[in-house]
């Protein structure tokens, strides 16, 4: 059983560990490197840091694992209520699977970093290949992610289980996520609604759980 001490800190640290990442690897934001143009993205990697591109694919993953951790927590609360534990038990679920395949992406993502580098350009058809590869992980790991949390967050709301504000915020900025994903839009801007709202929302009902009695 989690402790709520232990669930509050990763659901505090986890989601600001991701956001981190997310702005300090190769392929932040102000790279100007959108992750649907392989090539781009590919010469990007080539002279990057490998080593630390490896790094911070990993960390993102680490980062994802302890919110997950985090929220099971209430998800071991509520599956001894009968009026939503289907729902719990399945979100639950959901999530274990959607972090392991995420984390997968991340490992991919590393190696095609790796392969990138190699001199001459020896080693691009392997990046390319291990870089759809991932975003194939990324856009079913984060469909699993996504419908697993926002399956939690409904069944918190019924239950009165956490923050009735916090779980309609993230019940529907992770349905956002899975239609986007869903549509092949993963590798679009729009994909900042699911995932900084989740940051927020975790983050927020992290120190909300901390401060409670």
């Amino acid at each position: 059983m989690i402790s709520k001490k232990f669930a509050s800190i990763m659901m505090i640290v986890g989601p600001i560990l991701t956001l981190i990442m997310a702005f300090t690897g190769p392929l932040n934001p102000n790279a100007g490197v959108s992750w649907s143009d392989t090539q781009a993205v590919l010469g990007l990697l080539a002279t990057a840091n490998t080593d630390w591109a490896q790094i911070n694919f990993l960390l993102l993953s680490i980062g994802l694992i302890m919110q997950v951790l985090g929220i099971r927590y209430f998800v071991n609360s509520m599956n001894s209520n009968d009026s939503v534990v289907n729902y719990s038990l399945t979100g639950g679920m959901a999530m274990i699977m959607g972090v392991i395949v995420v984390f997968g992406e991340g490992l991919l993502y590393g190696a095609a970093a790796n392969a990138a580098a190699i001199a001459g350009g020896a080693g691009m058809g392997t990046a390319a290949s291990m870089w759809a590869g991932g975003q194939a992980f990324g856009a079913g790991g984060s469909i699993l992610l996504f419908t697993g949390l926002a399956l939690v967050s409904i069944s918190a709301y019924v239950t009165n289980t956490f923050n009735k504000i916090i779980a309609i915020l993230l019940a529907v900025v992770t349905i956002v996520g899975v239609i986007l994903c869903l549509i092949g839009e993963y590798t679009n801007d729009l994909m900042i609604i699911p995932y900084l709202g989740t940051t927020i929302g975790i983050v927020a009902l992290g120190i909300l759980t901390l401060r409670s009695k």
